[in-house]
């Protein structure tokens, strides 16, 4: 009885080409995460939004995040929409952005490079009304990634 040979090409080709649908999709999946400033703010607002305010911590910047302990602004910030406002959600939208060089978040701290500066307009339907506020927010680059600041000048 004779045995006959597979022709391993094909199975070859099959396993290049799933590893190259799996590389491509991990690039696209990350890679849109917080490619540019209004995406990172708009996922922080998001988060906020939805009260996931730790994945909106998450975003801060390392300097932001030695002014807040994740546990305090949580906490903190969940009492202010909550408890002052009387809400359990809000509207949001990005309404400008502006890029700016060499940036200071505070007069004691370094300058960033390159900093962008948006516009983020919350609208609140509470007890009291409705009502909106208007945050500037900073996104700069922390290792290779862009993240939260705000202006304390």
């Amino acid at each position: 009885m004779r045995r006959r040979r597979r022709n391993p090409i094909p199975l070859v080709i099959v396993i290049i080409l799933i590893m190259t649908v799996l590389v491509v999709s991990v690039r696209l999946f990350t890679g849109f995460s917080n490619s540019d400033p209004e995406d990172v703010v708009s996922r922080f607002y998001h988060y906020e939004q939805e009260g996931d305010f730790g994945s909106a911590w998450e975003l801060f910047h390392p300097v932001m995040q030695e002014r807040f302990s994740k546990n305090a602004y949580v906490t903190e910030r969940s009492h202010i929409y909550m408890g002052h406002y009387g809400v359990s959600t809000f509207e949001y939208e990005i309404v400008e952005e502006e890029e700016i060089q060499n940036w200071k978040m505070a007069e004691d701290q370094e300058a960033f490079s390159t900093a962008y500066r948006l516009s983020a307009e919350q609208q609140f339907k509470s007890k009291f009304g409705t009502f909106i506020i208007l945050q500037e927010v900073y996104a700069v680059q922390h290792e290779g990634e862009w993240k939260i600041v705000w202006d304390y000048n």
